[in-house]
């Protein structure tokens, strides 16, 4: 799908290398530039999770290792950026600057190619040039701390990683659109993503509603749902269910005609006032059940729904830096003339793997090659 489309990757740790990562999946052929010690995501801590975080985002790219503060690799950026379609970093401002392989820079050599920036804030204001994860850019600046909290109880850390894929989903949509109007007009231009502003837009509902209201609708506890049965309930051997539901249905798998005829609850709409006692009722029912037994009555009554992540293939493997091992695939899927089209998983590079391939395809001869590895610009063999 994306087969010719060159792309040149000047990142690390998640969110911008997971936005290339999906056009590596589609075909895009990208060249991921690595500093000699590699993207600190390469089993980051010692930790095996940090390397599958990495293989997930980085299979199908090659990778050259470069010292960008070497003269000789200034070069072989600009060679490489010359003819590419797509230069993305997240690199601060101050940095890219430093290396003077900025928008304005590389639009000069190149003016089609698309630049994609992702940030943590955003390339303007006055906190442009500072870093952060997605719990402070996305999570913490985005809302969403605050929106997920649940009213009187302590925030609880979100999962890492989360609006690092978020913010790569968008940036790859951008990025997209913006090398679609360069194929039409001849002109590249600059795309701006940043964990703050994908936060922002994830949880926009309850902004706007701060901004036009003055307010947002407190994160309530199960009992205070405001749609109780749209909740989680837990079934005798400690399993949580979250289920979407209404009392005829729910009375009707569990064999609890009692709960439908309770007048509490009747109609469709259960009075405010009786929210806590549904859920305490339900509660008692599940609790009478196994996880074994409620699934297969809560199906049959189109209560809850299997997510049929294997029907729907979103688990492959692939060919990792330790061996074969099971990945999570990209979260679209693409159909033609003849039915689906799968992507295709290329291996994860090593650091620096293919740095003398690429060089070489660049007009390099084997002595500057050599040169290059001597003086420390490359990494040596």
């Amino acid at each position: 799908m994306l087969e010719g489309l060159k792309v040149v990757e000047l990142a690390s740790m998640v969110a911008a290398p997971a936005a290339v990562g999906l056009l590596a999946d589609w075909g895009a052929q990208v060249i991921k530039i690595e500093a000699h010690a590699g993207d600190p995501m390469r089993g980051r801590g010692g930790s095996p999770l940090g390397s599958i975080n990495f293989d997930l985002h980085n299979r199908g790219k090659r990778s050259i290792a470069l010292n960008t503060s070497a003269p000789q690799t200034r070069e072989v950026i600009l060679k490489l950026v010359k003819d590419a379609d797509l230069f993305v970093t997240n690199m601060l401002p101050e940095q890219i600057t430093k290396l003077n392989l900025d928008y304005e820079t590389l639009h000069a050599i190149n003016p089609r190619m698309v630049y994609g920036a992702v940030s943590s804030f955003g390339r303007t204001g006055p906190e442009q040039n500072r870093g952060a994860t997605d719990n402070l850019g996305f999570w913490a600046r985005g809302g969403g701390t605050a929106l997920i909290t649940v009213e009187g109880q302590d925030p609880v850390p979100a999962r890492q990683s989360v609006g690092d894929r978020i913010t790569g989903l968008a940036a790859c949509a951008g990025m997209l659109a913006a090398v679609v109007e360069a194929q039409r007009t001849g002109r590249g231009g600059f795309v701006d993503t940043s964990l703050m502003a994908t936060g922002i837009w994830c949880f926009s509902t309850d902004i706007a509603n701060q901004l036009n209201k003055g307010r947002t609708a407190p994160n309530k506890p199960r009992s205070g749902a405001v749609f109780p049965l749209s909740n989680y309930f837990k079934s005798k051997d400690g399993r949580w269910m979250q289920i979407m539901g209404d009392v005829p249905r729910i009375a009707a798998a569990t064999d609890r005609p009692d709960l439908a005829a309770d007048p509490r609850f009747s109609g469709l709409r259960t009075p405010r006032e009786h929210h806590a006692a549904l859920v305490a009722a339900v509660d008692a029912i599940f609790a009478d059940f196994t996880y074994d037994e409620l699934k297969p009555r809560l199906d049959a009554a189109d209560v809850v729904a299997d997510p049929q992540v294997l029907a729907t293939d979103r688990l492959i493997e692939i060919d990792g830096e330790d061996g074969r091992h099971w990945q999570v695939a990209g979260p679209w899927t693409a159909a033609g003339e003849n039915g689906p089209r799968a992507p295709t998983y290329g291996p994860v590079p090593g650091v620096g793997q293919h740095t003398v391939e690429v060089l070489t395809e660049l007009g390099y001869s084997p002595a500057q090659v050599a040169e290059m590895r001597e003086s420390g610009a490359i990494l040596p063999a």
